[in-house]
């Protein structure tokens, strides 16, 4: 499907060029987007998803270890 184009309201002035300050309404309709893929490169996003989901485990228990000792620091 084309892109569509709907004026949505009339420019006022009475110049000769006034059509071009009428507003247009762009609706877009992208094309279809292909791609190809084979399940080992899925597997290894997975895998690599999980070693991510992992470090960020580790990266947030760390944080909230120092968080914890900025805490107790601040109320002492």
């Amino acid at each position: 499907m084309a892109d569509k184009f709907t004026k949505k309201s009339v420019a006022s002035s009475e110049a000769a060029d006034a059509w071009k300050d009428t507003i247009i309404e762009k609706e877009v309709q992208p094309a279809k987007v292909k791609s190809d893929v084979t399940y080992r490169q899925m597997e290894n996003q997975l895998a690599s998803l999980v070693s991510q989901i992992s470090s960020l485990g580790d990266q947030k228990t760390a944080l909230e270890a120092e968080m914890a000792k900025v805490k107790s620091a601040a109320e002492s």
